[in-house]
């Protein structure tokens, strides 16, 4: 899909996503060195962004809107989801050193990415500049971060905690207690159970006011019920 916009525009300043984004938080000076180079598309629901395994892409990515969900192939060559992840989100970075994509990454909801082709951002010398690069190191870390997370919700005991667990996480994602639900298949692949294990626990969950849903795929998230279902479940050893 062609991209249809200048992403910098209206300038990163009046982008809701700035702080989440590593060219966002770079100062003013150093943004519009990127200006030119930046382009926002359209992402469609279920769109491959990146290809575990691929170098062939010589574009980075940060998502501006929507969920991602992470996803990893083993010796068997079977993808399995291994997180969520959302605005912010660099893709694509290990191909500034010719390192092949160590995840795969689909788009879970629709959604904008702005992108930049990484052979122009070489010949202007942005990749070497000291802000990019510590931008790109505090994106690593956050990223480490985030899938410690989820490896962390896979260890505590019983799907309820796990569940109660995702939503938190899901709420910090996208930014807002009315939580976006993904497929009761995907939450059940995330949490190695079944769809109708996530389908009874998320009514469990709704009927002891850990959440309340609004319609088939949005719930609000009640924190400190929910703080309370993953404090009673004890980390598997």
């Amino acid at each position: 899909m062609p991209p249809i916009s200048t992403a910098f525009d209206g300038g990163c300043a009046h982008c809701a996503g700035q702080q989440l984004c590593m060219l966002g938080r770079l100062d003013e000076a150093q943004r519009r060195r990127w200006a030119g180079l930046v382009t926002e598309r359209s992402v469609r629901k279920g769109e491959l962004l990146l290809q575990q395994g691929h170098t062939a892409s010589r574009v980075f990515k940060i998502v501006k809107t929507g969920t991602v969900v992470l996803l990893r192939s083993g010796e068997d060559g079977v993808e399995r989801p291994v997180g969520l992840s959302g605005p912010g989100q660099p893709l694509g970075t290990t191909a500034l050193l010719d390192h092949p994509a160590p995840l795969s990454c689909r788009a879970l909801t629709a959604g904008r990415i702005c992108e930049v082709p990484i052979a122009c951002a070489t010949r202007h010398g942005l990749l070497a500049d000291p802000g990019f690069l510590r931008g790109l190191a505090q994106c690593y870390a956050q990223t480490n971060a985030r899938i410690a997370d989820w490896a962390r919700i896979v260890r505590i005991k019983g799907v309820q905690g796990q569940l109660a667990a995702t939503l938190l996480e899901l709420a910090q994602l996208q930014r807002s207690t009315l939580v976006r639900l993904p497929s009761h298949q995907l939450l059940a692949d995330l949490l190695s159970t079944s769809r109708e294990t996530i389908a009874r626990t998320l009514g469990l969950l709704h009927a002891r006011g850990g959440v309340v849903r609004r319609d088939r795929w949005h719930c609000e998230v009640q924190r400190d019920a929910l703080m309370g279902w993953v404090a009673a479940s004890a980390p598997l050893p």
